[in-house]
């Protein structure tokens, strides 16, 4: 198959780590890999968009409307991820999709997915959290909506290595929705050492942070690391937290469960979808003490692993993941 991939404008400046373009990175390089050819679209190339087979667009914006719009004209097998994070209750949810005027352009990103949403042949969702939003937000048919599970990136796993009783966090510790400072809170209460990787922000808001750790020596701020400096991380780590406040699903957490990392993820929205009951620790973000009890709940566990990256291996790997994406593509031709 011919594919193009087609990234939401601000994946242009979000860098390498961003989750979206990680996944479609990860599913164009599988593919290539396949045999298909994938053409990752930038606006000064020149394409002719009937050749695709598959027209596969990430991200939800504004810019979605004209782009499929007019593209579906040209080329009507358009795919969509439109990557949908969100703990918004499903009736208000549903509500502000019908709030717009087409005519006068007066619209948000849901009134128009709802307006060209039959522009597109099939929806991927990746876990059934987001699918739900898909079907009863837009009342989009269940069958035009297909469940394409992300796969970590590698396997690096070293057994021989000893896991040290240290609690890891990979991401922009300065989101708000990473919940880094309730962690932090934690982490301070509970006393385990926790180990902060990731983007830190600017000058000020590493100052912040510093002012939220204080003078707890448990904690430590490591900033960006290599992949060899994280692999190494995970390999070290017994514990990987993620307790977001909303998450998609939390690649990062699937990378350290592949390395042997016991898992402390929020139970809030799709990531828990990924965990066989009882192989996480599930916990309320908003809830200091349920964080930290479920890292020392974790940081006690010798049981749910190697089961977890078993499991892991054998449901999310790449070429399973992408055998499944295939078939997806293959159903609109």
């Amino acid at each position: 198959m011919k594919i193009a991939y087609i990234m939401y404008p601000g994946a242009c400046y979000m860098g390498a780590g961003d989750g979206s373009k990680m996944q479609a990175e990860i599913w164009a390089k599988e593919l290539e890999r396949k045999g298909h050819q994938v053409d990752r679209i930038t606006p000064w190339g020149h394409y002719n968009w009937s050749l695709y087979d598959i027209i596969h667009v990430f991200g939800f914006g504004l810019w979605n409307y004209d782009m499929i719009h007019w593209g579906s004209g040209i080329n009507p097998n358009f795919v969509f991820s439109p990557i949908i994070d969100t703990n918004t209750p499903m009736w208000k949810y549903h509500l502000a999709t019908h709030f717009g005027c087409k005519q006068l352009r007066l619209f948000s990103q849901n009134y128009a997915l709802r307006q060209y949403k039959n522009e597109v042949k099939l929806f991927l969702a990746r876990t059934e959290y987001e699918a739900n939003y898909l079907r009863r937000g837009y009342n989009i048919p269940a069958e035009k909506v297909n469940i394409i599970p992300l796969s970590y990136r590698e396997d690096h796993y070293d057994p021989m290595i000893a896991k040290e009783p240290f609690c890891l966090f990979a991401g922009t510790m300065t989101q708000a929705r990473k919940n880094v400072p309730r962690l932090i809170a934690a982490a301070k209460k509970y006393g385990f050492p926790l180990k902060l990787v990731g983007n830190k922000g600017n000058a000020e808001s590493e100052a912040h942070l510093r002012q939220l750790i204080g003078n707890a020596d448990n904690i430590e701020i490591l900033g960006f690391v290599s992949d060899e400096e994280l692999t190494s991380l995970y390999n070290k780590a017994k514990v990987f937290a993620l307790p977001s406040l909303n998450e998609g699903v939390g690649l990062v957490a699937l990378e350290a469960a592949i390395h042997g990392c016991n898992i402390v993820i929020t139970k809030l929205g799709g990531p828990k979808e990924y965990y066989e009951e009882g192989t996480a620790q599930l916990v309320n973000p908003y809830d200091v003490d349920a964080i930290g009890q479920g890292v020392m709940r974790a940081l006690n566990d010798n049981t749910s692993q190697p089961h977890l990256r078993e499991t892991i291996k054998e449901k999310y790997n790449v070429s399973t993941c992408v055998d499944r994406l295939i078939d997806a593509y293959k159903s609109i031709q």
